[in-house]
């Protein structure tokens, strides 16, 4: 696989991580149908912040810059790291994360396994 396809495809995991996160929102609207509960969640400022975030490391990976690379590696580590801890300190520990963590942690650890390689960070460039 070249270099150009694992940023692109990279690029598309940070795309689909940001979907997985409102997608999360709006679930537990349409689950409980409260608006309150939808506005409570739409005002999570760390909500907000990792969407941004996925956003810059969508485009700036698309777009094939460095600090896009590094953005998108510190950022994969980070939410990585924050959904273990959560997951070993909280009641959920010794039993299987649900299919949205799940699917989390896999578009996560995508995005380290398509950036990591030597040829992917020599791909952004710009």
């Amino acid at each position: 696989m070249s270099a150009h396809t694992q940023i692109r495809l990279a690029s598309l995991s940070s795309a689909a991580y940001g979907a997985l996160l409102v997608s999360g929102a709006v679930y537990h609207f349409q689950r409980t149908g409260s608006f309150r509960a939808l506005g409570h969640s739409l005002a999570q400022p760390t909500l907000w912040i990792a969407l941004l975030i996925a956003a810059l490391v969508t485009f700036g990976l698309w777009q094939r810059h460095a600090w896009a690379w590094w953005l998108g590696i510190a950022a994969a580590a980070y939410q990585i790291f924050r959904i273990v801890s959560a997951y070993v300190q909280g009641r959920g520990f010794g039993h299987m994360p649900g299919f949205p963590t799940l699917l989390a942690l896999a578009l996560l650890v995508l995005i380290l396994v398509l950036l990591l390689p030597r040829k992917a960070r020599l791909g952004c460039n710009r």
